[in-house]
């Protein structure tokens, strides 16, 4: 735990130190003269509303999504899963930039009927040369994980992400540093505990330790290539007594809540910190594109307890059957959307996705389950942020996936489908 702490100590100092050298060398840009700024009218651009100044100094944009879900369940009659349908998500987001080289960002969330939740809140400087740029980041924002969970929601082929992101932790208080190129992308960070987590009466704060790096030695039109690797290290939770736990749904959340979680360790004690690390491996090729993830969680114990290993991963491929290719951010070190739909009725994508995850280990006297689910999606773009998404999947468990005892294992299907709308 202190190597930990000693690490991550070094690691926020240099940040410091790193972000007081950029100000002390900064451009010749005059700050004093873009104190204000008269903002064009608005225009729609990739289906956000901007308003921004002549020189590009000042930017205003805002966006709005929303995702209507529904799903209906077969197979076996004890499966708890009932037919339903939600709000998945009700997004709404605001982003500024000021002074040309500073961004602040605010994300909230209203879904399931329940007031709006934090998400993203973040402030942001940028450092750019022709050849590279560099991001200081400091606030509310996901951790620096998998391929997968950095990719936006709006993005993603099927409707969930793999094995729920059992492995990752989705957004945390933190800061991070991020330098990209054109063909190469790394960014490191460490990041606290979840926003609404501020007060603690036992332990300290515990704070982590990421970093991923990313390489695309193909990134042309219509042909990209993605390999990344990415690694943390983490204590456990303030105030949870050295303990953790993994829980993961089966890839559907319309009444998958958290007593559907088939997936479950337990409370694993005496943890000293947890280490994950991933592989990533994408390709587009025209209409094509493969991707796959694989991913470790290895738990390492205090008291001469064994230490504990999990693994699981993906593997899924999407085709255009219209013709249209996936395009790629090096800023984001992940894949982005197509330019727009070659006909005027829109576009049609089908994907297939197997993913598998393995929360047993027999060494460590821990089962809690392993679980294969196998997706067929179809999705249907009205228009570019218009989107119609459909998936059946096939969902096989062991008889270690009972919800740490509170869950009856078994295999089952089901049918989902979800209505995508980005609003400006």
């Amino acid at each position: 735990m202190n190597k930990t702490k000693l690490l991550i100590t070094k690691v926020l100092c240099l940040l410091c130190i790193l972000v007081i050298g950029v100000d002390a060398q900064a451009s010749d840009l005059d700050t004093t003269k873009i104190h204000s700024a008269i903002l064009k009218p608005a225009e729609i651009q990739e289906g956000i509303l901007v308003f921004e100044d002549e020189a590009g100094d000042w930017l205003i944009w805002f966006d709005h999504r929303m995702y209507w879900d529904a799903a209906v369940y077969f197979n076996h009659e004890d499966n708890p899963m009932q037919n339903g349908m939600q709000l998945r998500r009700g997004i709404i987001q605001f982003k500024t930039t000021m002074y040309r080289d500073w961004e602040a960002y605010i994300d909230l969330n209203a879904a399931r009927g329940s007031g709006a939740t934090a998400r993203d809140f973040w402030l942001k400087r940028y450092v750019r040369t022709p050849n590279w740029t560099m991001e200081f980041q400091i606030g509310n924002f996901k951790e620096t994980t998998s391929l997968e969970r950095l990719t936006s929601s709006r993005m993603l082929t099927f409707l969930e992400r793999s094995g729920d992101s059992i492995f990752e932790e989705g957004r945390r208080k933190g800061a991070a540093f991020t330098f990209y190129t054109r063909r190469f992308h790394t960014e490191w960070g460490v990041h606290g505990q979840e926003v609404d987590q501020n007060r603690f009466e036992q332990d300290n704060e515990a704070f982590g330790f990421n970093g991923r790096v990313v390489y695309t030695p193909i990134q042309q039109d219509r042909r990209i290539i993605h390999l990344g690797v990415w690694g943390s290290i983490r204590p456990p939770d303030a105030d949870n007594n050295n303990r953790v736990r993994l829980r993961g749904r089966p890839e559907t959340r319309i009444t998958s809540n958290d007593s559907h979680r088939f997936l479950n360790t337990g409370q694993i004690t005496n943890v000293d910190n947890y280490t994950r690390y991933g592989f990533e491996l994408g390709a587009v090729y025209g209409p094509l594109q493969i991707q796959t993830e694989y991913k470790t969680f290895n738990v390492n114990r205090d008291n001469g307890l064994p230490n504990a290993n999990f693994h699981g991963g993906y593997v899924k491929a999407s085709y255009f059957l219209t013709g249209e290719s996936r395009g790629y951010l090096i800023s984001e070190g992940e894949f982005f959307n197509f330019d727009h739909p070659r006909n005027s009725w829109g576009a049609l994508q089908a994907a297939v996705r197997y993913s598998f995850y393995d929360l047993n280990d027999s060494d460590a006297g821990i089962m809690g389950g392993q679980q294969g689910v196998l997706t067929f999606g179809l999705n249907y773009y009205a228009q570019r942020f218009i989107k119609f998404q459909f998936n059946y999947a096939f969902v096989t468990m062991d008889g270690n996936a009972d919800g740490n005892g509170d869950l009856i294992p078994n295999n089952y299907s089901y049918f989902q489908t979800r209505m995508f709308v980005r609003l400006p």
